[in-house]
């Protein structure tokens, strides 16, 4: 059962949300070009099976790549004992169960931490400086090359990892880390559009009959109540499919000066704001109707919603299965070079892999698993009125389950060179500005 409205998100500390907001105002970050920054070098074999000299290699679907295991960095031996702990994890925050957690120290007899931290750049730094150990890490996925290149996270011995025959096999195999050998998957998520039907009046059947469903955006009609998340690679990409431009890592001016463009008419059209907190939080509100929408946050909406509102008119479309294509993700969890308790973090990570595990931290966080035996039509529930859903996903939300298929057909954004990864940090700060 989806676990109750007031236990979902915690504020007070900064959530991966509240990361993506700072980041796209200017306020946190470094781009993921900045943390791959300094990583070149050329391959060698050493002994041992192991490599020697460190290169950066970032993946791409159509070039898939297999990260390197280094002579100095080897993973640890089969069959020990897990150590007595406490587990130390550094985590976004609000981005664990907490009483999943509670599971496994009871389940292995150990204590465990639960340390945040407030952008990646910070995170990788308490790592590499070696400021503090922890034994599990959830690094995002653009930024595991540079981890790798730089020996700050050890390899995964898959002996103690049998549970992760019960995750997607495309993701066992992941492009970014083929063969897993550092990462294992964590959520999964497609970015699309959410609308409230009492406030547009639309189905999902209207969407698909567009030539291009993100035209949506673009009616002056819905001026004052259309939203596009605060993030310049999300918010841009809406631009690119728009055109019908599908290389959402395009590295080319032009292709990017399309996309401002468009997002400047928009601007002007339907007073469009940025927000990281329009889809899951405003949405419920009223004070938006139609915003760019991640399929986890659409999950979460029915817990916002307003005392006594019904939470149906909630809608949400992935274009990604037409031809006006759309993104994937995921995330991903991983073990750091210096952890004080590597066996018992391998342990975790075959833990979470676990079916009923990762559901039932998938009844609190509201990101789905990419778990083989999850059946889509079960985690459908009905809206109970005493305020929560009877199931997982709210059955006005279908269109917010990811399926295997849609990562065969969705786009991918990955890290970019810093030069391109400027131009395109440019052109959304000339769309915030105005022009």
């Amino acid at each position: 059962m989806v676990r109750h409205p007031a236990e979902r998100w915690c504020r007070l500390r900064m959530s991966r949300r509240e990361f993506l907001r700072r980041t796209a105002a200017g306020l946190a970050l470094p781009s993921a070009a900045a943390i791959l920054a300094g990583c070149g070098g050329r391959r060698t074999a050493g002994g041992g099976g192991g490599e020697e000299t460190p290169e950066l290699r970032v993946g791409t679907p159509g070039n898939p790549v297999e990260l390197q295991i280094f002579d100095d960095n080897p993973p640890i031996a089969d069959g020990l004992d897990p150590e007595a702990g406490p587990l130390r994890i550094f985590n976004w925050a609000d981005y664990f169960w907490k009483r999943v957690l509670n599971d496994f120290g009871e389940l292995y007899g150990v204590e465990w931490e639960y340390v945040t931290f407030y952008n990646m750049e910070e995170a990788i730094s308490k790592i590499e400086t070696g400021e503090a150990d922890f034994d599990v890490f959830f690094p995002t996925i653009d930024v595991v090359p540079g981890l790798v290149a730089r020996k700050l996270l050890q390899p995964l011995n898959h002996s103690y990892l049998p549970n992760l025959e019960n995750v997607w096999p495309s993701l066992r195999d992941p492009f970014y880390d083929k063969g897993s050998r550092y990462t294992v998957p964590y959520t999964i998520y497609h970015t699309g559009i959410g609308w409230r039907t009492d406030m547009v009046p639309m189905e999902v059947a209207d969407l698909e009959a567009m030539e291009n469903p993100y035209d949506v955006f673009w009616n002056e009609d819905l001026a004052g109540i259309v939203g596009l998340y605060d993030d310049y690679r999300e918010a841009l990409t809406v631009g690119l499919l728009r055109n019908g431009i599908k290389d959402v890592n395009t590295q080319d001016p032009a292709a990017i000066q399309t996309a401002q463009d468009d997002l400047l008419q928009l601007v002007d059209l339907v007073d469009l704001r940025f927000t990281i907190d329009g889809a899951y939080a405003k949405l419920p509100e009223g004070v938006f109707g139609l915003h760019q929408a991640w399929s986890g946050d659409m999950v979460a909406t029915p817990y916002y919603f307003p005392a006594g509102s019904d939470p149906r008119v909630a809608r949400y479309y992935w274009p990604g299965r037409g031809p006006a294509g759309g993104t994937v993700g995921n995330d991903c969890l991983a073990i750091p070079r210096n952890a004080r308790n590597p066996v018992l973090a391998h342990h975790f990570l075959n833990y979470y892999c676990d079916f009923k595990v990762a559901m039932k931290n998938f009844s609190w966080v509201g990101y789905q698993p990419p778990q083989t035996r999850v059946d889509p039509e079960a985690l459908l529930g009905p809206w109970n009125e005493k305020g929560w859903v009877d199931g997982y996903v709210l059955d006005t939300l279908a269109t917010a389950i990811v399926y295997p298929e849609d990562f065969e057909v969705g786009l991918r954004h990955v890290g970019l060179p810093a030069q391109a990864d400027q131009l395109w940090q440019n052109a959304f700060a000339t769309v915030k500005a105005g022009g």
